[in-house]
């Protein structure tokens, strides 16, 4: 092994990874978001070696990604694992690639239904985790839906043994609109550009893992649907957990500013103490070198570890 780094990570742990989640992962089930349309997501459990565990570490990734390929989930899965805490994973449709678009799928794939399939595995993994303590962790789209599945929940009145929530790059802006220009001037040239009216993405990380490339459809209509849907800091402080808001300083997918807007919204509610913002600087929307930062996912993670004491 060589050479670790501050937070105890070896310099090659990509590499010893997917032997890691092979000897550790001790049951994968499938969870359903109960709509009509009813789309399904993986849910994986991998088991810390440790007799003295110190809780969960549950992820949600964002869109065109998965715990499989996501730099930054794949850092936390193994900093996780080697270092007393147990995973669990929802890997949804927004991380399913496949060989072509498609416009049926697309049509499946909306944010609505994300949000109901996080809800659901909020839900499923709440009945398996009592008693112990649990930090939910998004990014990007994952982080949003996140947000609103739990607002959902409190909007019932419900309660869930989350501890700690921390939020990775939420809040996509209308700057998703220049995103989606540039995905259909990538492909205006092909069989499947604007005549089905939907947004391939690709992800580089599932083309080097696979070696060719790969798709996730939405509809455009999937971003309208993401930045429209309320902010409610009301329900967010209902959640009764510890809420930590983290923005990359370079990010231009989610503008720093833009979050902190939003998290200074949030600062107004009754809870305001156990609200916190962190902007990484340097980092952009992928937090690719994350465990490299000063200000590290590692030592946030074990600030909230001593909050929940």
């Amino acid at each position: 092994m060589k050479k670790s780094t501050l937070f105890g990570i070896p310099n090659n742990f990509e590499e010893l990874l997917p032997e890691l989640k092979a000897k550790t992962i001790k049951w994968e089930t499938v969870c359903y978001s109960g709509t009509e349309i009813n789309n399904s997501a993986r849910i994986t459990y991998y088991a810390a070696f440790a007799n003295k565990i110190h809780g969960n570490i549950i992820l949600s990734p964002g869109l065109a990604t998965n715990t499989d390929i996501d730099p930054l989930m794949k850092m936390l899965i193994f900093w996780a694992l080697t270092h007393r805490h147990n995973v669990i994973t929802f890997n949804t449709f927004l991380g399913d690639f496949h060989e072509s678009p498609s416009f049926e799928l697309a049509q499946r794939n909306t944010y609505s239904e994300f949000v109901s399939l996080i809800e659901s595995c909020i839900n499923f993994t709440m009945k398996h985790t009592l008693n112990q303590q649990n930090i939910l962790i998004g990014h990007s789209v994952g982080a949003t839906g996140v947000i609103d599945a739990l607002n959902n929940i409190a909007k019932q009145n419900k309660k869930t043994n989350i501890d700690s929530v921390m939020l990775f790059a939420p809040f996509a802006s209308n700057q998703w609109e220049t995103f989606k220009g540039i995905i259909y001037k990538r492909y205006e040239s092909t069989w499947f550009a604007k005549s089905s009216h939907i947004l391939p993405i690709t992800n580089v990380f599932d083309c080097l893992a696979n070696g060719h490339t790969r798709y996730v459809s939405i509809l455009p209509k999937f971003y309208n649907e993401l930045c429209e849907y309320p902010f409610q800091p009301d329900l967010m402080n209902k959640w009764n957990t510890y809420i930590t808001i983290i923005a990359g300083e370079r990010d231009r997918k989610s503008p720093p500013a833009e979050i902190r807007a939003k998290f200074e919204e949030l600062e107004k509610q009754s809870n305001k103490n156990l609200f916190d913002f962190i902007l990484l600087p340097n980092e952009k929307h992928s937090f690719l070198r994350i465990y490299k930062n000063n200000q590290s996912v590692i030592g946030l993670i074990k600030s909230q570890r001593k909050k929940l004491r």
